[in-house]
């Protein structure tokens, strides 16, 4: 699986992360070295023929387990997509980040059917399913699980597109998520999304989601001034309040992008 996947890469600094629609918007709560490695390791898989889906998801008759896919990020490769990184420490940090990324997950809410019933369901899905050998002396090799393969791999329609090294100076979490949840809209230039939903897709904390203020403050203002430094975007936004005083979603606006110059 990790030949074919070798046969695809370009330069991954150059390549653009593409990813399903229904993935910006649960939650990956993850630190930002973890979020760099991810990024990088979707960029090297682009373009996604369908066959390395139908090879990630196929069950083997013998253990009864699909394989997933595996994708190799070498710390030359890492360096190249975020300057700032120290190479003295480009490797240390490729491989803490390879070992803390066995811990992310992606979650949601769905419903569930019993006795006829439907209930609320939380799921939680890894995005990789076996912890990083880190062993090996300049690169790690990450196994993505097969549960997260149909939005990664073998993607044509109703997904997220936007270039690596829009997102290589970021230096927080919260600016990289909102460039994903603006990426999706790259065509039109415009975002309404409901608070819960925000909250969710941005990973922010409990004191946030409750506090309108402190979203404003902690998540949002720095989250729209660093993606307007780095990357000269024009972002205006504001909370949507149709039932009162009470913010129930925001609006963002921005320079369309539908040629993909900048996404």
């Amino acid at each position: 699986m990790s030949d074919a996947l070798d046969r695809l890469e370009r330069n991954p600094h150059d390549q653009s992360v593409v990813i399903r629609n229904e993935l910006v918007r649960r939650v990956q709560r993850m630190k930002l070295s973890e979020k760099r490695l991810l990024a990088l390791a979707i960029a090297k898989i682009n373009p996604k023929p369908k066959i390395l889906l139908h090879q990630a998801m196929a069950v083997d008759p013998h253990t009864g387990v699909a394989p997933g896919f595996s994708v190799r990020v070498t710390a030359q490769e890492f360096m190249e997509a975020y300057p700032q990184v120290d190479p003295k420490h480009a490797y240390s940090d490729l491989k803490e980040a390879a070992e803390n990324l066995f811990e992310c997950r992606v979650e949601w809410d769905t419903e569930e059917t019993e006795r006829g019933k439907k209930k609320p369901v939380r799921k939680s899905v890894r995005w990789i399913y076996e912890k990083t050998d880190t062993t090996a002396a300049g690169w790690v090799e990450i196994k993505f699980s097969p549960s997260i393969a149909p939005y990664l791999l073998g993607i044509e329609k109703e997904f997220t597109k936007y270039k690596l090294k829009l997102a290589a100076d970021l230096r927080s979490v919260y600016s990289w998520r909102l460039l994903e949840i603006l990426a999706q809209y790259r065509k039109t230039g415009l975002v309404a999304i409901r608070y819960d939903e925000f909250c969710e897709a941005m990973g922010a904390p409990e004191s946030c989601i409750k506090d309108a203020g402190q979203l404003r403050r902690r998540v949002i203002e720095p989250a729209v001034k660093e993606l307007t430094e780095k990357n000269g975007m024009a972002i205006e936004w504001e909370g949507t309040t149709p039932a009162g005083r009470k913010i129930t979603g925001f609006r963002f606006t921005f320079k369309p992008d539908p040629q993909g110059r900048l996404f």
